[in-house]
């Protein structure tokens, strides 16, 4: 009965010494060895130590920093001297446990941070992204939480993704969400200019295709949709000019520009009715409709050459009411 008692009490012993905060398991990974100089730094690793704390703490892996450090011309040395680096961290760490199998598509959860919120994908293949990092290595438990490794830093800036939710687009957010592009949308480090359809504008074109916006989202080719409402740079509202062809991120078809002679702007059929919503990764114009790639008139004049139909059209003003798709 001693012997039995004796091992047991080694096999408790054993796995006490084997068990780690959250800090220890990112001081003890080869793939974190930058996170943990930068949580040392900022006397954050005796947060991540606190064993009456419980956390879930979103690890970048080093490549995931050499990489933000390359983006913002800069090296380790520099990300090190950033002066929001504490609140860049924080904007990694939950302040409960959430195991992978619990992240939910679109969830919006408050970090420590309380910069901004982190935004969670689960996409159909159920790969897991906070905001555009991808979870690499996910469940790693420790003694007071558990801990997820990324392949990016996240950064607590706006995006366009949080002007379109503070401004109260939730049809659009949702169908961003179902079509899983918060990843792409919430990088910080790309150059949107988002054209963004009011919630009235998606009741609209749903009851137009005879449906409802449980029906607009199952639609098969939802993301085109929105990707067509893309552009991947910056265009201001000063920036547009009359007859000006786009290329959106969708590669489907192209957004036809209007600005008339009282300075009304349109896309496609749809007119511009607030400019210039400024994000830290882009800006965002509101539409009153939702556009669509499907090919017009306008298309079949402009691919087979009319160029002076089309000249005249766009000189006319004529582009709006031509590619009005609900005419079809």
């Amino acid at each position: 009965m001693k012997r039995i008692l004796f091992s047991f009490a080694i096999l408790i012993s054993g796995l006490q010494l084997n068990a780690q905060t959250a800090f220890q398991i990112i001081s003890t990974s080869p793939n974190h060895t930058l996170l943990t100089a930068a949580l040392q730094q900022e006397g954050l690793d005796a947060a991540l130590n606190d064993a009456g704390a419980t956390y879930t703490v979103f690890a970048p892996d080093d490549d995931a920093i050499n990489a933000i450090a390359s983006a913002l011309g800069t090296d380790i040395a520099g990300v090190l001297a950033l002066p929001n680096l504490s609140d860049i961290l924080t904007y990694h760490v939950l302040t409960s446990e959430v195991m992978s199998s619990m992240v939910t598509n679109g969830a919006i959860v408050q970090p420590l941070s309380t910069t901004n919120t982190l935004k969670l994908t689960r996409t159909s293949t159920n790969d897991i992204f906070v905001n555009q990092a991808q979870v690499n290595g996910a469940d790693l438990m420790a003694t007071n939480g558990v801990v997820h490794s990324i392949n990016a830093v996240v950064l607590p800036v706006e995006t366009v993704v949080d002007v379109a939710i503070d401004n109260g687009f939730s049809s659009l957010a949702t169908a961003v969400i179902t079509a899983e592009l918060l990843p792409a949308l919430t990088n910080p480090l790309a150059t949107y200019t988002v054209f963004a359809p009011t919630n009235q504008a998606f009741d609209d074109i749903a009851a137009a295709l005879g449906t409802d916006i449980a029906g607009l989202l199952a639609l098969p080719n939802l993301a085109d949709i929105l990707t067509y409402h893309v552009l991947g740079s910056e265009v201001m509202a000063a920036d547009v000019t009359n007859g000006a062809i786009v290329q959106p991120l969708s590669a489907t078809n192209t957004l036809k520009l209007t600005v008339t002679s009282t300075d009304d702007v349109f896309v496609n059929q749809a007119q511009v009715t607030a400019t210039d919503i400024e994000s830290d990764n882009g800006v965002v114009h509101v539409l009153n409709a939702v556009v669509l790639p499907v090919e017009t008139v306008v298309d079949v004049a402009i691919d087979n050459g009319f160029s002076s139909l089309a000249t005249a059209v766009i000189t006319a003003e004529l582009l709006p009411a031509l590619i009005t798709h609900s005419q079809r």
